[in-house]
């Protein structure tokens, strides 16, 4: 079931390492150990995309199911459910890392928390982000804290919301974990899109990076319908339809490495245990996309059509960010 969330002012993410999944857990440079709260781009992005609740491992029935059949990051059902889990900080911090969409948009809220106000005014121009292959976007406002390893490039109004933004998280001393994003809230039509990489590397005498991500969110918050695209190392998935509400529907395409992709029709408003549910008894999973439903006619041709992010779509090399400017090989954004 869908969580109410509701958009209040930041604060600095928690300190404190997460569970290894599928990457690692970077941190903010920080000794708070606040912990970290939803704001304008998470609670857009939930109103708009399921956020699927976990299943309680001690209700009836489940708890058998995930010792009979396990139940982990190696299946990559698991990792379409992991994907779009709900994030509440107070309960998985420190259970939940940055392969979930929802606790890296607390990134993305963290960053724009703290940055928008610093950001100065500059003339209105396009500026492009490190990573090339995300949206541009048309800013008046701009700051490179390199202090603390943070970038952010902004237009904000009363009607909308758009802005780059990019990060570096450490808790070691040769690692480091590279965000980048680019957003777009229109209040007028309640249209979200949001365009993000995350990358992390156990190993900064180099630039290549370990571990990697990326993703693009299109939806509508008033309509709950959206579209989806997500790649985490080698798990790939594709998928549109309706969040919410009785009788609606979502279509999932979802691959691993190069295997067959196989199709997954989900109710609306369902939660961890239906993802429990097919693993164990994977009948309902589709490899025809002619098999499919009518239930989900509205979005067969995009999810069957739309092609799966791959290696070539990922910050795999830190070299390559900023290619061609005065700010190559950095996070940090150029602009005049």
């Amino acid at each position: 079931m869908k969580k109410q969330h509701f958009v209040i002012s930041l604060c600095v993410i928690a300190v404190g390492i997460s569970a290894f999944i599928f990457v690692g857990c970077g941190l903010l440079n920080t000794s708070s150990t606040s912990v970290p709260s939803p704001g304008l781009f998470y609670n857009s992005t939930s109103s708009a995309m399921p956020d699927f609740e976990p299943a309680s491992a001690s209700a009836s029935g489940i708890r058998a199911m995930i010792e009979t059949n396990p139940w982990e990051s190696g299946y990559i059902l698991y990792s379409v459910y992991f994907t779009l889990r709900e994030y509440v900080a107070s309960r998985d911090e420190g259970v939940v890392d940055r392969a979930n969409l929802y606790k890296l948009l607390l990134d993305v809220d963290t960053v724009y928390s703290g940055l928008s106000s610093e950001a100065q005014t500059i003339t209105e121009q396009t500026v492009t982000p490190p990573f090339s292959q995300l949206s541009s976007v048309v800013c008046d406002k701009a700051y490179n804290d390199e202090a603390n390893q943070r970038a952010i490039a902004l237009k904000s109004s009363s009607t909308e919301t758009q802005a780059i933004q990019t990060w570096i998280w450490t808790d070691a001393a040769n690692k480091a974990e590279y965000g980048i994003a680019s957003l777009n809230y229109n209040r007028l039509t309640n249209d979200i899109t949001i365009e993000m990489t995350y990358s992390v590397d156990y190993d900064t005498s180099d630039t290549d990076t370990t571990y990697n991500m990326r993703c693009q969110v299109e939806g509508n918050t008033e309509q709950n319908s959206f579209q989806f695209k997500y790649i985490i190392d080698t798990a790939k998935i594709v998928a549109k339809g309706i969040s919410e509400g009785e009788g609606n529907y979502m279509l999932f395409k979802y691959a691993r490495a190069s295997d067959e992709a196989k199709y997954l029709v989900v109710p609306a408003g369902t939660n961890e245990s239906f993802f429990i549910n097919v693993n164990n008894w994977p009948i309902n999973i589709i490899t025809d996309p002619a098999s499919l439903p009518a239930t989900v006619a509205d979005y067969k041709d995009w999810v069957t059509s739309e092609a799966f992010f791959t290696a070539d779509n990922l910050v795999t090399d830190i070299s390559t960010l900023n290619s061609g400017n005065s700010k190559e090989g950095t996070i940090y954004l150029n602009y005049n």
